[in-house]
């Protein structure tokens, strides 16, 4: 036997074949994606894209066996069919460039592959601890880049890699709050509050280090007050809920409640002060933010914007509840409405976002499948008969716990507004529902084993 049919029959050829091997090297694709995700994000597409497929091949458990796959399978046959019937029918529904409605659909078909994707790597409680920690470390340069903009005053954009990164670092004018290296306030204080969830959880954790505590405590201090200069409400206010979310106190959670409810006051206070304290405070806490909660005026719902697009948004889904209109429609159709506020680029709400680009059953589908592993995930995470020995699974609950809250802050941002369509945000949010289905599957292995050892 020759040196090359040795090699073809050894225990290396073999261990290379295995897919344990695979799977190996989708995790280490997986995680290296995960940690330049918010830095390098056309990388780390091409990345976790890798990783996903890897994880596709000799997995025990399949596809079609999983009835979590099912609502996301049906809706990629309604979605593509949409895109043919209006491709057909373009000049009924004032459609200006037919290519976005089929490239609208790369904001959905390659995540409901990734959901089912990604889930070997988050498959264990180890495995989403290490996720969130990469998440955590790869969001310091985002809060560096904040800083630096509000501080130090740097400004880019700074492209790399011949333009296939670009940080944006806006110039921060008067009415702008902080963007870091993304391309809108909002997707930055988006991105950082979904975080932040995460960050708390090692922050309440029980730890003898005091050093690594202060560490921690200083990293949520500084997720916070990036928070507080993007001068977004949604993203402000996504600071109360995660709190309330992580508290069990009663006495805590309406403690919240009125700290978030005197704002305005707090706000309206800062207003009468002295010039000379203001221009203090300023320095600190960005004007556009007390102006924007300052001008809130709960008496006349109408002059709000986000109602008025909403109105329209149901009239416009009410007249196609089939089809929708199409990716990238939405702002057309609202000047064709005569909206009253300008350029509107979309709906501001996540679900009725999908039902006007591609039809109001695949609106229903996403939306319900969406809050039925929220429910289950926060189910199981309650439901675990625990032992005497069993204090590792009362930490998995924790830590269980920080993770969906992370999905839910998500959840509430795109009720008010649309971040999305950064695709750093939406592959952050396959993740961390990915990892809630991990979260089902293992609680139900627990559950399922406590179970028998009892009977």
């Amino acid at each position: 036997m020759n040196f090359i049919a040795k090699l073809k029959s050894s225990v290396f050829a073999d261990y290379y074949s295995n897919p344990i091997f695979l799977k190996n090297i989708g995790l280490r694709l997986f995680q290296l994606g995960v940690l330049i995700l918010s830095v390098a994000p056309a990388i780390s597409f091409l990345l976790l894209l890798m990783s996903s497929a890897l994880s596709s091949f000799k997995r025990g458990d399949n596809y079609f066996k999983d009835k979590y796959n099912y609502p996301f399978l049906v809706v990629t046959i309604l979605m593509i069919f949409n895109c043919i019937f209006l491709t057909l029918n373009k000049n009924n529904f004032f459609l200006l460039d037919i290519s976005n409605v089929w490239i609208g659909l790369s904001n959905w078909l390659p995540f409901f592959w990734c959901f089912w994707g990604f889930q070997p790597y988050l498959e264990s409680r180890q495995l989403r601890i290490h996720t969130s920690k990469l998440l955590i470390i790869g969001s310091l340069p985002v809060l560096l880049s904040g800083f630096c903009q509000y501080f130090l005053k740097m400004y880019g954009p700074y492209y790399f890699f011949n333009n296939l990164i670009i940080w944006y670092q806006r110039p921060l004018a008067n009415e702008s709050g902080v963007t870091g290296l993304f391309n809108n306030q909002n997707y930055f204080g988006a991105w950082l509050c979904i975080i932040l969830p995460l960050c708390l959880i090692f922050l309440v954790e029980k730890n003898k280090n005091n050093f690594r505590t202060l560490l921690v405590f200083l990293l949520c201090l500084s997720f916070v007050y990036m928070i507080v200069l993007t001068s977004s409400r949604g993203a402000i206010l996504s600071i109360f809920i995660t709190i309330f979310l992580f508290t069990k106190s009663i006495k805590n959670k309406l403690f919240i409640l009125c700290s978030l409810l005197s704002l305005p006051i707090f706000f309206k206070l800062i207003a009468k002060l002295s010039l000379n304290s203001k221009s203090v405070i300023f320095n600190f806490i960005p004007y556009e933010l007390i102006k924007k909660v300052f001008l809130i005026n709960l008496s006349d719902l109408n002059h709000f914007p986000r109602i008025e697009i909403w109105r329209k948004s149901l009239e416009l889904i009410k007249s196609n509840p089939i089809t929708g209109y199409g990716a990238g429609s939405f702002k057309s159709l609202y000047e064709l409405s005569n909206g009253a506020f300008g350029e509107i680029q979309h709906s501001h709400n996540i679900f009725l976002e999908i039902a006007i680009n591609h039809g109001l059953t695949s609106s229903l589908i996403i939306s319900a499948t969406i809050i039925f592993i929220v429910l289950n995930a926060c189910k199981e995470k309650s439901n675990i008969p625990l032992n005497k020995s069993s204090i590792s699974e009362d930490k998995m609950k924790v830590f269980d716990n920080a993770w969906i809250i992370s999905f839910i802050v998500f959840l509430m941002i795109h009720i008010f507004d649309i971040t999305y369509f950064d695709g750093r945000i939406s592959t952050l949010a396959w993740i961390l529902l990915a990892g809630m289905r991990s979260i089902i599957r293992e609680r139900s292995i627990i559950r399922d084993s406590s179970l028998k050892k009892i009977f």
